[in-house]
């Protein structure tokens, strides 16, 4: 298997840790992708020319929710029981539905960051900024009301995994201070910090200090 990713994104960690969760990342290698290289080759291996891109035998798989599905049946596969959505019929789907949720709001918190870095300061839209970053409060209102507490080790749920590089994205990219609307959560990464053993190798470069970093 071949990764095509960049350090800083926030999806790539994520198959990366999962990889890892798995007993998978000693078969999988990442090669580094620009993806706004138009020379990079990526766009021939995924039309959408987006991170994370997997490499498998002939086949590409994109985006990070195929990939972990996939994943999911190798772990059927290797230890006879899905790590990344366990349970069966509801539970899957409200696992697959929290990690929605992490997706939906790292999507938001991204196109905020690209309000900024791809248009000129005249033609920026505070609406825009506003509408995407009540979708991350608002998700974040939710999670708080869910009380969550970290307790699964060394095997975390997709949705675990997504949220840890989720709330590390809002530190390295300053779209908000998430510990203002959800601060249980920072017992919560001490605790996953503390089991998942991928989680601090993956971390990207100069993101700030914290307990749990």
């Amino acid at each position: 298997m071949i990764l095509r990713t960049s350090m800083p994104s926030p999806f790539g960690r994520m198959v990366k840790i999962a990889a890892d969760v798995i007993g998978m990342i000693a078969d999988m290698s990442v090669v580094s992708a620009d993806t706004n290289d138009p020379n990079d080759n990526l766009r021939q291996q995924n039309p959408l020319g987006k991170i994370p891109t997997l490499l498998v035998g002939d086949d590409i798989l994109y985006d990070t929710r195929v990939i972990f599905d996939y994943f999911d049946q190798l772990s059927m596969e290797k230890h006879g029981k899905s790590i990344l959505f366990p349970g069966s019929g509801m539970d899957i789907i409200r696992e697959k539905t929290r990690l929605a949720r992490v997706i939906g709001m790292l999507d938001a918190g991204i196109l905020v960051v690209y309000e900024s870095r791809f248009r000129p300061e005249n033609m920026r839209v505070d609406s825009f900024v506003e509408y995407q970053l009540e979708k991350v409060t608002r998700s974040f209102a939710e999670i708080k009301a869910e009380h969550p507490v970290y307790e699964n080790g060394a095997a975390p749920t997709a949705s675990d995994i997504a949220l840890a590089c989720a709330l590390d994205h809002f530190d390295y990219r300053k779209q908000l201070d998430w510990r203002d609307h959800c601060p249980s959560l920072a017992s919560w990464m001490i605790d996953f910090s503390n089991a998942v053993a991928s989680y601090k190798p993956t971390l990207p470069d100069d993101i700030d200090v914290a307990d749990w970093r």
